[in-house]
């Protein structure tokens, strides 16, 4: 018998071994999942820009792109010269105000026993009073008015809203801002969720108890038990919105940006596995020996996708026919050839 150098594609090769494997198996069906793959993308709950609150210009910057600050870390400084300025106007204020109404209070309760004695009118008690409760009011507002010079004070110093990173920043050291322009954009990485285009012909077969599985770059696999499908679809793509929550992390393992794929359970159907080992791959030709009455036969299959070490035949074999387990050991028992 001459040896194959070149496996043909299309014919079945009887292969005629002097010593047949015993080691075979039964083509049979298996109920596997079906899954649809959608492709997704990682991105934060929570991300914003934080804007100057008051004028200035920006005398600090601590903090820069791709920066992981704390909740509370100090971002940008802008001068406070005016501010505090007016936070001293303020108190002096304050002060002119509180010594206005001790004295009217005081002016008013000498005239309360004076009242009852009849040594003077109603009519100045009563002008006593109000002068009372007018420096009761001014007072009043010249606190508030501290307040707010306090907080505007309070804005020169831009805090972090939450922990997170920093994805942009909007100005320089020295430059001059205004009240609502953007100074450094962030996004918090404790919560992160994926998100993904469902089509419509899959809605239905989505439940809210449906777990999704999600597989990064790297080969982690996640099953994440929620999600949320919006209610709306697209106007242009006329898909729907799919977002799934990713566990919480206290370091930035999942990044902003990165593409993922995310699994949609649906239907069982019965397919045809079997191990990856009966398959014999030369080139573009995929084959398996099939067990005769004489020996094997080297039958051509299509193959289809991998199941946990098993792969799935899509045409070439039947359920019951009976195929060596391992192709590769019945090539060494005829001597590393293909047919004898």
């Amino acid at each position: 018998m001459r040896r194959l150098s070149i496996l043909l594609i299309f014919a079945s090769v009887i292969v005629h071994a002097e010593t047949v494997v015993s080691d075979t198996l039964s083509v049979t069906l298996s109920d596997v999942p079906e899954w649809f793959v959608m492709d997704a993308r990682v991105e934060p709950i929570d991300q914003g820009t934080v804007s100057a609150q008051t004028s200035g210009r920006v005398s600090a910057i601590s903090v820069d792109v791709n920066d992981v600050v704390p909740s509370g870390h100090l971002l940008v400084e802008i001068t406070n010269t005016s501010q505090t300025a007016g936070q001293d106007q303020a108190k002096a204020a304050v002060k002119a105000a509180e010594v206005r109404y001790n004295d009217a209070e005081r002016q008013r309760l000498r005239l309360v026993d004076l009242v009852k004695k009849g040594s003077v009118s109603r009519r100045e008690y009563d002008s006593a009073a109000t002068e009372a409760q007018a420096a009761a009011s001014v007072l009043k507002q010249a606190r508030a008015e501290l307040v707010q010079a306090g907080e505007n004070l309070g804005f020169t110093r831009i805090v972090a809203p939450y922990a997170g990173i920093v994805s942009a920043r909007h100005v320089s050291l020295g430059e001059t801002v205004n009240p609502g322009q953007p100074l450094l954009s962030g996004y918090a990485f404790e919560n992160m969720r994926v998100v993904a285009s469902l089509p419509a012909r899959y809605v239905t077969q989505l439940k809210e108890t449906t777990p999704l599985q999600i597989t990064f770059p790297d080969g982690q696999v996640i099953t994440l038990p929620q999600h949320q499908l919006y209610q709306f679809a697209d106007p242009t793509s006329h898909s729907f919105t799919l977002r799934a929550s990713l566990p919480k992390q206290t370091t930035p393992i999942w990044r902003n940006g990165s593409w993922v794929k995310l699994a949609m359970p649906l239907d069982t159907k019965p397919k045809l596995l079997i191990p990856e080992n009966a398959v014999l791959r030369q080139n573009e030709l995929s084959a398996v020996y099939l067990a005769g009455k004489n020996g094997f036969v080297l039958r051509q299959v299509r193959l289809g996708r991998h199941y946990d070490g098993q792969i799935e035949i899509l045409s070439g074999l039947n359920a019951g026919e009976v195929i060596a387990k391992d192709a590769y050991a019945v090539i060494a028992q005829q001597g590393g050839q293909y047919a004898p």
